[in-house]
């Protein structure tokens, strides 16, 4: 039957000359208007072919629903591809949304860097080529006590080209605690072997001793060590601390890397989070190279950092594969723009993910509040709302326990609407993530930017009156 139903579908050129099409045609996108056309009649054929487009559709029904997908796509393609999205989960750093919000001054440097030419890579004074980023990783390196920096691409990379330069092809052992997976492809143990190096697993899964490390070195091997960012590990364990691992390879002479995960400048501690090691402290333990992200509690910018010794950061410079890894002006600008804050002292205030993760529980509630009050008045019926106690995350893989408690505005409701309002939130423009349980739909002001609190109550009123009009058509 579905092959009766291609009989009716209009081909290329009957779409192509349809008027609400025609006008798409311009010189400068008659091809690939075209290509889009084709693409979705082909995706239509498919739809038909498998049954999902129903038994009795008509020739202009067909040419209608094409014709309307077609003018719908050619919008979308011509506006910007990433839509805003005001965060209300309560995750400071999410990785789906774009983990860490910039500050002001990293925004307004990197549309300076595109805006204008810059010194990328020339020396003013001198008047000849200067080195990409070295003024950058200057600040990088002084704010992290480390005697040199490498700005590339993300942390996979510089972890990648760290093992890959010390330990030129040869063996490199890692805990068999720490052989982790982050995100969609990141592996450990593929990592090493891209690199072309031989991962000497040690100790066991939930124990490793120093005695272990011991046991394993042979000449030439290097030691990595991992911080297990995305989970934790808990009852009959063991770890060695870093600076026992440090001293064990300085005596031994072997070089030790320690991938930190998140480019951590703050104590946590401060925003009631457990302790954890920042920079500084891995540096000052005797780790040789340091390599974290720039985008997790650092607070912007997707980057890689590698800290440490003069001669291994010099020589991941010097490495062919650098320039792979290497960053653009504006990430470059943004780092930047990031770091001067940390120079200055103010960056607590500054740096979005470090101002949200400092938020109090007083101000929460008095955001929570203020947004359920003022909404109050449009609450659709058989609604209520109240705040609740919840909890936030710091997220990005910045650390698995790093969670810390929040205030929320709650509302219950009929689960229909409640499930339906979550989904009108989420396509609305700005669209708006926010938390849905058995319990009800809630929205964690924690990681909402100071400006987005009356975007964000716009978008909810927005949300109950498509609600509400969607009840008066089924009644």
């Amino acid at each position: 039957m579905s092959h009766e139903i291609l009989r009716h579908l209009p081909s290329v050129g009957q779409l192509l000359e349809d008027p609400r099409i025609t006008p798409l045609l311009t010189d400068a996108a008659r091809a690939w208007v075209t290509r889009l056309v084709q693409r979705e009649v082909e995706s239509e054929r498919e739809r038909l072919l498998g049954g999902l487009a129903g038994t009795t559709v008509e020739r202009n029904e067909l040419r209608e629903r094409l014709t309307h997908r077609v003018v719908e796509r050619h919008q979308e393609l011509l506006g910007q591809a990433m839509r805003r999205v005001i965060n209300a989960t309560g995750i400071v750093v999410h990785t789906n949304l774009g983990r860490s919000l910039y500050p002001e001054r990293a925004v307004a440097w990197m549309g300076d860097v595109a805006r204008w030419n810059c010194d990328l890579e020339m020396d003013l004074v001198a008047g000849r080529r200067g080195h990409r980023g070295r003024k950058v990783e200057e600040k990088v390196a002084l704010l992290a006590g480390g005697d040199d920096a490498l700005i590339v691409n993300n942390n996979a990379a510089a972890l990648w080209l760290a093992v890959r330069t010390c330990a030129d092809g040869g063996r490199v052992l890692l805990s068999r605690g720490e052989v982790v997976a982050i995100g969609g492809s990141f592996r450990l143990h593929e990592i090493v072997a891209e690199a072309g190096c031989e991962l000497v697993e040690v100790g066991t899964t939930n124990r490793t001793t120093l005695d272990d490390y011991a046991r394993a070195l042979t000449p030439g091997a290097v030691v990595l060590k991992v911080h297990r960012s995305n989970f934790e590990m808990t009852g009959f364990t063991e770890t060695v601390d870093l600076a026992d691992l440090a001293a064990l390879c300085r005596e031994r002479d072997h070089t030790l890397i320690y991938d930190a995960g998140s480019g951590l400048l703050e104590r946590v501690e401060r925003f009631g989070l457990p302790p954890e090691r920042t920079l500084a402290d891995d540096l000052a333990a005797g780790v040789d190279l340091v390599t974290c992200s720039g985008d997790k509690l650092f607070g912007g910018g997707q980057a890689g950092f590698a800290i440490g010794r003069t001669d291994l950061v010099g020589a991941m410079r010097a490495h062919p594969m650098r320039r792979t890894f290497r960053v653009d002006k504006t990430t470059l600008a943004a780092v930047d723009g990031v770091l001067s804050h940390y120079l200055a002292g103010d960056h607590l205030e500054a740096v979005p993910t470090l101002k949200h993760l400092d938020r109090s529980l007083a101000d929460l509630e008095t955001l929570a509040t203020e947004l359920g009050a003022g909404l109050a008045v449009d609450l659709p019926p058989e609604w209520s709302w109240t705040i609740m106690d919840g909890e936030s995350q710091v997220g990005g893989g910045a650390g698995a326990a790093l969670i810390v408690p929040s205030k929320l505005l709650h509302w219950r409701g009929p689960a229909d609407e409640l499930e339906r309002c979550h989904k009108l939130l989420r396509s609305g423009d700005p669209a708006v993530v926010a938390r849905i349980s058995q319990e009800g739909l809630a929205l964690d002001p924690r990681a909402v930017a100071d400006g987005e609190f009356d975007l964000l109550a716009a978008a909810v009123r927005t949300a109950w009156l498509a609600l509400e009009t969607g009840r008066r058509e089924e009644a």
